[in-house]
């Protein structure tokens, strides 16, 4: 199964997503692989869920979740640089499993590979009992944890033109809100609530850090410590 599956992975590469000059956007193609290795390895915890997922299956739905995107950014529906900026849609889910069908059909089992369009058709269902569905849509989610967030936004802010403040500001306001509070309660799983949480923390310090080398804070405080009369 492995080498089926490395041969499905081969022929996703097909939905990366062409750039300015023909150059090879990877922020999508990154993305759906680090959910498809998550998925792989949520659906490996039994504790996780009430019935055991395929994990063949959930892999393959992993790698395609997003899919849509591309096949929109192939047509000429979007920009590079608007690829992941919303919430995937439900055409866009049906786009991705449209092209799992296309790209694996004759290379994977057909149950596979109608189980995983599948769940990829079922990720958007909140309250899904499909295990496959499950683990890719907590990967999915897990992936907007973290620095990865960060990327995501400068590269959308950059895109339109906006100052690093404005980054800056945003995780502000959402800190205010407890917006990602509200994010961490609706995963599905302890483990993964518990990893939202740590790389939440590393967030913060990440974005303290750079409020402070973008305002030259430390330098300020350096200048200060140097002109203060000297202490008796």
């Amino acid at each position: 199964m492995s080498g089926a599956l490395d041969e499905a992975i081969r022929r996703a590469e097909q939905l990366v997503v062409r750039s300015w000059g023909n150059g090879r956007d990877l922020w999508l193609w990154e993305h759906c692989l680090r959910v498809m290795r998550s998925a792989d390895l949520l659906a490996a915890i039994p504790e996780l869920l009430r019935e055991q997922a395929d994990p063949t299956a959930a892999t393959l739905a992993g790698l395609y979740y997003d899919a849509g995107w591309a096949v929109q950014a192939r047509d000429g529906g979007l920009q590079p640089w608007q690829v992941l900026a919303r919430p995937t849609s439900n055409v866009q889910r049906e786009l991705a499993a449209g092209a799992l069908l296309e790209h694996c059909t004759g290379i994977l089992p057909v149950e596979t590979v109608t189980l995983a369009a599948e769940a990829i058709r079922e990720c958007n269902n909140r309250f899904t009992t499909m295990p496959e569905a499950q683990v890719v849509s907590e990967a999915a989610n897990l992936d907007e944890f973290g620095l990865m967030y960060v990327l995501r936004q400068f590269r959308l802010l950059q895109a339109e033109g906006r100052r690093l403040e404005d980054l800056l500001a945003t995780w502000t306001r959402q800190q205010e809100y407890r917006y990602w509070q509200a994010r961490v309660d609706v995963l599905r799983f302890p483990q993964t609530r518990e990893i939202a949480r740590r790389r939440l923390a590393a967030v913060a310090d990440f974005m303290d850090a750079l409020a402070r080398d973008a305002g030259g804070g430390d330098l300020r405080d350096q200048v200060s410590a140097a002109a203060a009369p000297p202490k008796p």
